[in-house]
């Protein structure tokens, strides 16, 4: 047995003699990068699960339960096709968390493995520009809530138009900079302190549709804006939206590795994905339906935002609550789900010229190119342009990294080997996994290609599926007859 790593309750640990084998010679062994030991570990089933529910009862689900109806959906089928979108990308967070658990390593170790030293600057960049985009859509929404609060108390503060509300976006934008540069602890504290109250408050709002509707739930999800609209062909929208539904949560899906490397074993990471992924989804999606049905019946109008809902309320007490808790929703995701990868990229990429605060800071910074006011100029570009083209970076990325994992390194990695800068097994070619970058880009080219022909559009249409099976089945035939 190599005595340089041991495998201790499912869990490899890298030993002195490890560790004097990589310092030895060039490395990237950081303090942002070291393996946490099986004594470091603290996450447990619940504490997983705490992480779903945080990232999944938030905002951005509600309006994507909203905007699909506002694209046309009844209730009941955006209710399924968003469940079963969050429900099939959880097979690539379980397979990718295997690898956070096992090895106690982040997602730009896990990027080196399988595309090698200089190939991770593939995976890194997309998941990056993705954890930033979200970053900065997810500030702009909770922004809007801090902009309803400060308005309520300051009448005059709404006069100000986009200014005040970009003040607004950088007060709330200045929150989650503070969380992440605090740590997993932090993160691990606002999960477990937020679950709950979100589940309770969230379901206030159904509580609210219900009373809107004279209590008749047959009365609220009767309302038009939950029917089929018509000359609207549902299966036209299904396998877009389906694809989009399970890219949304690609993301996080992808690097979950930076989380499950705090859980204590497989149990934890898998049963806490499973149980509260899925269940959650559902229950926030029909949180979005009651919350955009009773808006229509107390309003009369189409509201796929939340906290433009929250600002038609009269009463100070309801705008100052709810917009708290869109607040709160906003902070569990967005820290957790969009702001910590990029910041684990950045310190890692740095090789400890970086501090980990320094790298949030950076990641939160680069959100404000973003522009994230666009991107929720409407429900319908949000969902099916943008979610579509990031689906289009990590289908094909996805598929790569699953079955390299399971079929070519057969969830065994050499700890000496990943942290080398110079030779080793994953050193590739000169650092270049040519397979796994030449598949990515043959793959993601097609996809995008196929945006721009009509005859082929079903392939953007399904990008985050068809990219994921592509490139993976493509990966497997390479290892195969190498």
């Amino acid at each position: 047995m190599d005595q340089r790593q041991i495998l201790k309750n499912g869990i490899w640990e890298l030993t002195d003699l490890g560790k004097a084998a990589i310092t030895a010679v060039k490395n990237d062994f950081t303090e942002a990068t070291r393996p946490i030991s099986y004594a470091g570990r603290d996450w447990k089933l619940w504490d997983i699960s705490n992480l779903w529910i945080g990232i999944i009862v938030s905002i951005a689900v509600y309006q994507v339960a909203s905007g699909l109806l506002v694209a046309g959906m009844n209730w009941w089928q955006a209710l399924i096709t968003i469940v079963l979108g969050h429900t099939i990308v959880m097979g690539v967070a379980m397979v990718i968390g295997h690898f956070g658990t096992r090895y106690g390593l982040t997602y730009p170790l896990l990027s080196k493995l399988i595309f090698g030293r200089k190939g991770m600057v593939f995976p890194v960049i997309v998941r990056g520009i993705l954890g930033v985009f979200w970053f900065g859509v997810q500030a702009w929404i909770g922004g809007q809530a801090v902009n309803i609060i400060i308005s309520a108390i300051y009448p005059a503060w709404q006069d100000g138009g986009f200014t005040t509300l970009f003040i607004s976006f950088l007060i709330f934008w200045c929150m989650n900079v503070y969380i992440a540069a605090s740590g997993s602890k932090a993160v691990k504290i606002l999960e477990g302190i937020s679950a709950p109250v979100l589940i309770v408050l969230s379901l206030v709002v159904i509580v609210w549709g219900m009373d809107v509707a004279n209590w008749n739930l047959d009365t609220l999800l009767s309302a038009k804006v939950v029917q089929s609209r018509q000359g609207i062909d549902f299966w036209t929208l299904f396998w877009p939206a389906l694809s989009a539904m399970i890219a949304f949560d690609g993301g996080i899906a992808l690097s979950i590795t930076d989380f499950t490397r705090h859980c204590v074993n497989q149990k934890s990471q898998i049963w806490g994905q499973i149980i509260s992924a899925p269940i959650m989804t559902g229950y926030i999606a029909f949180v979005g339906i009651c919350g955009t049905a009773g808006g229509y019946l107390a309003f009369g109008k189409e509201i796929w935002e939340p906290a433009v809902l929250v600002g038609n309320f009269e009463s100070l007490w309801v705008r100052l609550v709810f917009s708290a808790f869109i607040i709160m929703a906003v902070l569990t995701t967005n820290v957790a789900g969009n702001l910590i990868p990029p910041t684990n990229i950045i310190a890692a990429v740095a090789r400890g010229k970086v501090g980990y605060k320094m790298a949030s800071f950076i990641a939160a910074v680069l959100a404000l190119f973003a522009r994230p006011w666009d991107s929720l100029s409407s429900a319908y570009h949000l969902i099916f342009e943008i979610t579509q083209l990031l689906g289009a970076l990590l289908g094909p990325l996805s598929g790569i990294f699953v079955v390299a994992y399971i079929c070519e390194h057969m969830k065994y990695v050499e700890y000496v080997d990943l942290f080398r800068i110079e030779g080793g097994r994953y050193s590739y070619s000169r650092g270049w996994n040519v397979r796994a970058v030449s598949i990515f880009l043959l793959i993601t080219a097609i996809i995008f290609i196929s945006r721009i022909v009509p005859s082929i559009e079903f392939i953007f249409n399904n990008a985050y599926v068809y990219g994921t099976i592509a490139s993976g089945l493509l990966y497997y035939i390479a290892i195969k007859i190498k």
